[in-house]
């Protein structure tokens, strides 16, 4: 277990990344009002980098403060799995709030594992 922190270093990293640029794909898409078939490939990437990303976090951080806010992740992606084989419409303002929450979460794990020294 000990190559496990070492690699959600770089899953954090990664899903980081992948929702940085996400984020600055839609923003683009909005400023130039067109619809760009890469922006969809970053969300997909942002998106099934976090679900693996959460589960891998359950297992690494289990003894950590920071297991409520990977449950809390994993309940949302619950809740979302269910709305889309639901066909239930997401509202634009979720869709925002999760790129946020996975951005500002991750960005707080990266500081946290390397800027901050225990």
């Amino acid at each position: 277990m000990d190559k496990l922190p070492k690699i959600m270093g770089i899953v954090d990293v990664f899903v980081f990344a992948a929702t940085t640029l996400a984020i600055a794909g839609v923003f683009y898409e909005g400023m130039t009002l067109k619809w760009y078939d890469f922006v969809g490939a970053l969300v997909i990437c942002m998106d099934y980098s976090f679900m693996p990303a959460t589960i891998l976090h359950l297992l690494a951080d289990r003894k950590e403060k920071t297991i409520w806010i990977h449950l809390f992740s994993l309940l949302i992606i619950i809740i979302a799995v269910i709305m889309k084989f639901a066909t239930v419409e997401y509202p634009a303002i979720t869709l925002v709030l999760w790129y946020f929450y996975i951005w500002f979460f991750y960005g707080y794990l990266i500081i946290k594992r390397y800027l901050i020294k225990h």
